[in-house]
């Protein structure tokens, strides 16, 4: 496709689904999804880092992406040369990833709709699985059985960035509620309230409006990094590196499975 060409088709697809939002993804010819520098392409640099530095072997492996938004994650670790999933709940985001996937001619990558609360089991095991900021979207105790799914579908690796909450932080990029205590399966998780959703809002309103928010829950809880770390240990995963990310509250977290270095 020629420059001008990719312009309108991306932007047929902005016009239809709505415009990129969050992801600007090289799409060919100097053309971006947003046309912004490429403005993320950081956090792709700092993720695949932390999986080298940990001896993955990127290319060949197999990486779910979960929650992946307009795809950039999926999208640029199968340039690198993993087989990658995407999975995501709503249509444009999935539309608009879709899109940059094609234009970009990515055999190696593919994308599912679905609710990372469930992930589909067809979709097999994985030796990395990305969840870079789905975990604090999501209520007590979805967020626990979430941290579960992970561990039972990723052979190796579980690279996490979200926010978590702390003691210390009471304000971050939305009100938090108090630090207090929550009780699963007899396991006792500290975290915070965090309102995602007016009562008055629309289920349709959550889909189609609210795209960076939860799609159902008007309630998350964001767990203490601490409850997080000893939920994956439980499930049989060390943490093997830590680093600052895009606020105070937001680091990023690399866990290996415990087997593979013993």
């Amino acid at each position: 496709m020629t420059k001008a060409e990719i312009i309108a088709a991306r932007d047929k697809i902005a016009q239809r689904f709505g415009s990129w939002t969050a992801h600007d993804i090289a799409l060919g010819e100097g053309v971006s999804t947003l046309d912004k520098g490429l403005w993320q392409q950081w956090r792709v640099d700092q993720f695949s880092r932390l999986l080298r530095e940990a001896g993955c072997d990127i290319p060949g492996s197999r990486i779910l992406d979960l929650a992946c938004l307009e795809g950039m994650f999926a999208i640029e670790f199968a340039r690198m040369g993993a087989d990658t999933v995407g999975l995501e709940i709503r249509e444009a985001h999935l539309a608009r990833a879709e899109f940059a996937r094609t234009t970009i001619g990515l055999a190696n990558c593919r994308f599912v709709q679905g609710d990372v609360r469930t992930i589909p089991p067809e979709l097999g095991s994985f030796e990395v699985i990305l969840c870079a900021g789905i975990l604090y979207h999501l209520n007590f105790p979805d967020c626990v059985q979430f941290l579960a799914q992970m561990a039972e579908r990723a052979s190796r690796f579980i690279l996490i960035d979200s926010h978590f909450a702390y003691p210390n932080i009471d304000q971050s990029v939305q009100p938090l509620g108090k630090m207090r205590d929550w009780i699963f399966e007899g396991r006792h998780y500290q975290g915070r309230e965090v309102i995602e959703h007016a009562t008055h809002v629309t289920d349709e309103e959550k889909r189609t409006t609210h795209v960076w928010a939860s799609i159902d829950n008007n309630v998350s809880v964001w767990l203490s990094e601490n409850a997080v770390i000893s939920e994956l240990q439980r499930c049989g995963f060390e943490i093997v590196s830590r680093i600052k990310g895009s606020a105070v509250d937001r680091p990023t977290l690399l866990f290996e499975r415990a087997a593979r270095r013993g």
